[in-house]
């Protein structure tokens, strides 16, 4: 008993000075790995690679170390390590000076969580007293299991150096590998079996979509959901009505524009043959030609009148009458053109038959058509909206706020988006937008406050009319503990993640959650900084840990 409480402050101190080194430095790469090493683990291992009776016993000194049971030999191990791109879990028997030891050698690409095939390994083993070790391997007979075998001449502790080139460039760091002269000389330990570790190997995690994240300190935001939709900026949009009543003839409207195409300022969009008489009995080709008659009129007038003026002819007054007649002429000649413009040429047989009339509307702006109204042998009415065109250059993006949210939303300025059928999440300052409207009143039928953003869309292409999931940012913390949303699992109002011990074990772990912010959760307890939790298919690791049976070795050691 005396023993077995000595180890267990021992292995209490180095997991807790293993975790605080973790929180010093996230920094993952060669020089910042890490590690999970247990240099005395031949129970664990035990634990985690229950052989079925008959199966082949490692070796180099497995003999030995399952005599009786909870012994531990201190030479055998295990080493899980994480860097940027790749997953090592190493696992090694006692080594003893002229005789062969195996190491499975278990290499895992991070980016899809694959074992690591088609690569070029090298391991170099360097003691302390400057002997070194080398040996390569190219081929393996199980995706991701290298398994060199290494015959150590002199004792001492080695350092080993992986070198991965393939799948991965990588250099992986393993320090203190104890080589013994006899199987006399390796320490006995005891140590009883954690039963709340839950094993699920390697093959069982390559075999399924899995990954596994380091828990992160992040800044995160709470955001508020609302509904919302891309719509055109008021500013960018014009409707073209009908000036006068009158009939789109089809044989003059052969090629009229649809709904999405775009047109140029100033295109022709439809021409629009008025009746000799409206109901009102006016003549709209007369009109236009008695505006075009009146200015020409009112401007040969005041040059003459300028004329005069000068020669004292007439009095200041007289001038000043030919101007005001001139800018009046003016405006109606400009009031009918603007919107109507004919083709000057057969001014001089206007008013012969119907046919000669041709008014001819024209895309007040740059943009894309939105609704079309128009059949070719349609009349239409004075006033009747035809064509609706917008500039989608620059968008408005309207959330709508739920009302019982809205005393959340008084820094409303930044706001993050999803539009439907498309994954990425838009910022609104990545497109150059702002707030620039908040109502103050609850729309009474959908019980929302509205917040509109105006967008710059010009190498986006965000649709008009497309509905999206609005994020609006609320409140902001920084440098918070946190994991993917994907790792949570959720049990009767509890959350619990599964922590990735070392390569095959697992533990569950009770969670408490904080702020959630664009796929990541803030957790603020249950986890302390420098723990791996699985990310995806974590629920095959909870079924795994309510088998009654342990899983069947698949390693080839």
């Amino acid at each position: 008993m005396k023993r077995l409480i000595i180890f267990l402050f021992i292995t209490t101190g180095l997991l807790i000075a293993g975790c605080s080194s973790g929180n010093e430095d996230h920094s993952h790469g060669e020089g910042a790995d890490h590690s999970n090493e247990q240099t005395t683990e031949a129970s664990q291992s035990e634990q985690e690679h229950t052989h079925d009776e008959g199966e082949e016993q490692h070796e180099q000194g497995q003999e030995a170390a399952s005599e009786s049971e909870g012994v531990q030999r201190e030479g055998s191990g295990a080493v899980t390590q994480w860097t940027d791109e790749t997953e090592l879990f190493m696992e090694y028997p006692e080594i003893i000076v002229g005789q062969e030891a195996t190491f499975a050698v278990h290499l895992t690409r991070l980016s899809d969580f694959t074992p690591m095939a088609d690569s070029e390994v090298y391991f170099t083993f360097r003691s302390e007293n400057g002997a070194e070790i080398s040996a390569r391997e190219t081929e393996v007979q199980v995706p991701g299991i290298y398994g060199p075998n290494i015959t150590f001449e002199q004792a001492g502790r080695y350092d080993l150096t992986i070198e991965i080139y393939g799948m991965v460039n990588d250099t992986l760091q393993v320090n203190d590998i104890p080589v013994y002269n006899s199987a006399d000389e390796v320490p006995h330990t005891y140590a009883e079996e954690d039963p709340n570790l839950i094993t699920f190997l390697k093959e069982q995690q390559w075999d399924i979509p899995f990954a596994t994240q380091e828990v992160q300190q992040r800044t995160l935001t709470q955001t508020i959901d609302a509904t919302g939709e891309i719509m055109a900026a008021q500013n960018s949009q014009a409707v073209v009505a009908a000036p006068f009543s009158g009939i789109i003839l089809s044989s003059q409207n052969g090629n009229l524009p649809v709904v999405g195409q775009q047109l140029q300022k100033g295109a022709s969009m439809a021409v629009l043959n008025p009746a000799i008489q409206s109901g009102q009995g006016d003549n709209y080709a007369q009109q236009f030609i008695n505006a075009q008659s009146e200015l020409e009129l009112a401007e040969a007038n005041l040059e003459r009148s300028r004329r005069l003026y000068k020669k004292e002819a007439i009095p200041q007054t007289e001038l000043q009458k030919a101007r005001i007649e001139y800018r009046q002429a003016l405006t109606r000649y400009q009031t009918i053109s603007e919107v109507i413009q004919i083709e000057t040429t057969n001014v001089d047989s206007y008013g012969d038959s119907q046919q000669s009339y041709r008014f001819e509307l024209k895309a007040p702006i740059n943009g894309t058509i939105l609704e079309s109204n128009v059949t070719p042998g349609m009349q239409v009415e004075a006033g009747q909206p035809l064509y609706r065109i917008a500039n989608a250059s620059n968008v408005w993006l309207k959330a709508n706020v739920p009302a019982a949210r809205q005393n959340r939303i008084a820094n409303a300025s930044q706001a993050t988006f999803r539009v439907q059928g498309d994954d990425r999440l838009y910022e609104v300052s990545e497109l150059g937008g702002r707030l620039i409207s908040r109502t103050n009143s609850i729309d009474p039928q959908s019980r929302t406050l509205s917040l509109i953003y105006e967008l710059d869309n010009t190498q986006n292409g965000l649709p008009l009319g497309m509905f999206s999931t609005v994020h609006i940012n609320t409140e902001t913390k920084e440098n918070v503990l946190a994991i993917p949303q994907s790792a949570l699992i959720e049990e009767e109002g509890n959350y619990n993640v599964y922590v990735h011990v070392s390569g095959e074990s697992f533990r569950q772990q009770r969670v408490t959650i904080g702020i959630e912010d664009r796929g990541w959760v803030e957790i603020t307890s249950g986890l302390q900084g420098c723990e791996h939790v699985v990310t995806k298919n974590a629920y095959q690791v909870k079924l795994a840990s309510l088998s009654s049976e342990a899983p069947a070795h698949g390693h080839t050691h």
